[in-house]
């Protein structure tokens, strides 16, 4: 016997089916997570293990996977920045949108500069993480 969808999976898989559709195909799974590089498989032949990306290949935004570690590196005017890519209101990911990382689910706006809280239902600052820079690579610092 198959079990019956009840109205609150129904109205949730249909807000997920209608996010997919109006970030124009940024999303991926339904707003479960977005297109990011896992960088250990990534990871160039000699590269430390904690090498991220190189610093060039960070255009606008990069998203990667790094380990359990989901994250958004982000060119500044100062530099680059990084945030676990995960929304401090609901654990949702964000996305770089009009000069701010923006949750997917509920449009939460972080600065992409210091990754606080420019706009609710997000009161609390992305978390950053601790990144090092060393012969053109961008790497996750060890703890």
């Amino acid at each position: 016997m198959s079990r019956r969808t009840t109205r609150g999976e129904f109205l949730a898989e249909g807000g997920r089916l209608c996010l997919s559709l109006a970030a124009g195909g940024l999303l991926v799974q339904g707003c479960r997570s977005l297109p990011a590089v896992d960088v250990e498989k990534a990871r160039p032949p000699g590269a430390p293990r904690n090498a991220i990306v190189a610093e060039e290949e960070v255009k606008a935004a990069f998203y990667f996977v790094k380990g359990d570690v989901k994250g958004v590196l982000v060119r500044t005017p100062t530099g680059i920045v990084g945030y676990a890519n995960k929304c401090t209101h609901q654990g949702a990911p964000c996305a770089l949108k009009e000069g701010a990382l923006v949750c997917v689910w509920h449009g939460s706006a972080f600065d992409p500069a210091t990754g606080a809280p420019l706009k609710g239902p997000a009161t609390k600052p992305l978390p950053a993480l601790k990144l090092e820079f060393k012969d053109g690579l961008v790497l996750l610092a060890k703890t």
